[in-house]
Order: C-alpha cells, then structure tokens, then sequence
C-alpha cells in the first residue's frame, strides 16, 4: 500500500511541477504586461463625448503602464462592429473595449445568432454614466412631463419621439416610460441625437432622449425630466423620473471589456489602472466636459449591474417585441 502511494505521488508530481511552472510564467508574464501598444477598440465615432472619454482613460493608462494605449474606433451595426472586432481578437489582453454595456444587456437578445455569448466578454471595470433626459423645444405647450401624459392618453400615437435607434439606451427609457404610464407615442429612430435634434427644435418632433451633453449645449431644449434616482446639480428644480413614481433605470453606461480567456492577472492589473485613472482629476474633468458621471465600479459591481439588467432588459424587450 505504502509503495502504490508512492507510486501515485510520483506520478502527479510531474503534473504539479508543471502546473507551478506555468503559473508562474503566467505571472511573470502579467507582471511585465504590457510589452508591446494595446488597443482599446470604441464602438463610437471619433470626436463624440463617449470617445473623448475613451481617449483619457488611455492616456491615464499611458501614464499608468508606461505603454501606449491606442484608441482604434469600429463603428456600425450599434456595438456589433465593435463586438466582433474584440470577439476575434487574441486573447492575450492586448486588446480591450472601451464601450456601452448594451453590447451584452441588449443585443444578446435582439441578434438571432450573435457571435459571442454571456461569457466571451468580462467587463473590467465601469467608467462612466450617461445621463438622459425627456426633452422638448423651448417653445413646446407641454411645461411638465405629467401635461405630456395626459395629452398622450388623450391622443394616442400622436406625439412623436426621437431615439437613437431602435433598441438603443435612450430608445428603451422613452419605451418603458410610456409602458408604465399607459401612454402611446411613437418612436422615430435616427442615426444619433444630434439628426434629431433640428426636427424637436422644428416641431416637428414633440420630443426626445437627450443626453446631458446636448441638453446644456443647446439652448432651445426644455428637459421636462431626468432619467435618474437623484436631481442633477445643473437642474436642481427638474424632477427625476424616480420621484415622479416611474424608478427606470437607463443602459447609457459602460466600461472597459476584454475576452474572458485573457490571463486574469492582467484583468486584475487592469481594473486596478482603471480605479485609479477613472477616479482621477483628469478623466474626473473630462467627464464634467462632456456633462457625463465618471463612476467607477469594479468587476464584481460592474458584472453585478449588467447581469441584474440582462434579465430586466429580456423582459422589456419582449413586451415591446423587439426580439429578432
């Protein structure tokens, strides 16, 4: 018996050695990383709010690594450009995504055979929130969002709305709104917040999800509410959607990706750099720029979120059917 025992230890030592080998070399290895650029893909155009975001976290991790973080924009498609783009990246951690959570909360539900799953992407890290708001012309009949409502219940279908698209974050706040209010508008999706805009200015849309951004730059807006738990220090007499009894919480976030099988000590080297970059002075200024919440949340937190509204958005889209 004492010699099989032998026996059997001997023949997994091998196997542990080789194990510790490897782990150490996976080690050695995140402790030097990175030792060539790492790009950082963003499903935005060059120049928007969400970009220049993009490009100061990198620079942060520039300084942070002292290896380039360069910024290369994939653009079409929503995120799925972007989605494919680090799906069939090597999973060596020298590509990451800098971009809306809607990659995983939405379009795993709205693409009938994605190319990636829940579990080809982890997201390191959060770093930022969009705020919206529901906003007319100055110049519109409607002074609060309870005169809108009962002007919608009153004649359903003939208010109009811009989104960004449909299934797009300020698409389905405007959607679930209406849908606990019991009122019916109708949605016209554009390309962006800014093709709409001149059309809410015109009149010839009633209104639109805007973004904080928008709603400061252009002085012919009237946000009637926010999308948010608490009133914004720029508006501290606009009431907030949760107040008004309609609690909804929007998908304008996102973060920092990568594919699941990077090494995780580079993952945690990683959310590490972008704690300290997002809850930095410079990244912290840019965001006030861009009328965008710098907020950080570590893996678990961030995983926590998109998880708890994977689910919440399923159900949504399937009321709206707007499953493909």
């Amino acid at each position: 018996m004492t010699l099989g025992l032998i026996s059997c230890a001997r023949g997994w030592l091998p196997r542990i050695v080789a194990t510790c080998i490897a782990s150490l070399f996976i080690l050695a290895h995140a402790q030097e990383y990175p030792v060539k650029p790492v790009q950082v893909i963003v499903s935005l155009p060059a120049g928007t709010g969400i970009d220049v975001l993009a490009r100061t976290l990198s620079q942060g991790m520039d300084a942070k690594f002292g290896q380039r973080f360069l910024v290369v924009n994939r653009t079409g498609q929503g995120v799925m450009v972007a989605a494919n783009a680090l799906n069939t990246a090597q999973s060596d951690g020298y590509t990451i995504a800098f971009m809306p959570a809607t990659l995983i909360t939405v379009q795993l539900h709205r693409e009938k055979q994605p190319p990636y799953n829940r579990k080809t992407f982890v997201p390191i890290c959060q770093t930022f929130d969009n705020v919206l708001f529901v906003t007319v012309a100055a110049n519109s009949p409607f002074k609060d969002l309870q005169s809108m409502f009962a002007f919608a219940k009153a004649n359903p279908g003939k208010l109009r709305y811009g989104t960004s698209g449909i299934a797009s974050a300020p698409h389905l706040a405007g959607a679930e709104l209406f849908q606990r209010t019991g009122v019916e508008l109708t949605d016209v999706p554009y390309a962006g917040e800014v093709a709409y805009l001149p059309h809410i200015l015109s009149g010839e849309l009633e209104m639109g999800m805007i973004s904080a951004f928008l709603v400061g730059a252009q002085k012919g807006l009237r946000p009637l509410a926010v999308f948010s738990k608490e009133r914004q220090k720029a508006y501290p007499q606009l009431p907030t959607t949760a107040e008004l009894g309609y609690p909804i919480s929007t998908l304008a976030y996102g973060g920092l990706f990568i594919r699941s099988d990077a090494p995780a000590a580079i993952i945690s080297r990683l959310d590490a750099a972008c704690r300290e970059v997002v809850n930095g002075a410079a990244y912290g200024d840019m965001a006030d720029k861009q009328v965008v919440r710098a907020t950080y949340l570590d893996r678990a937190a961030f995983t926590a979120r998109i998880d708890s509204d994977f689910v919440n958005i399923g159900r949504l889209l399937d009321a709206l059917k707007l499953k493909d």
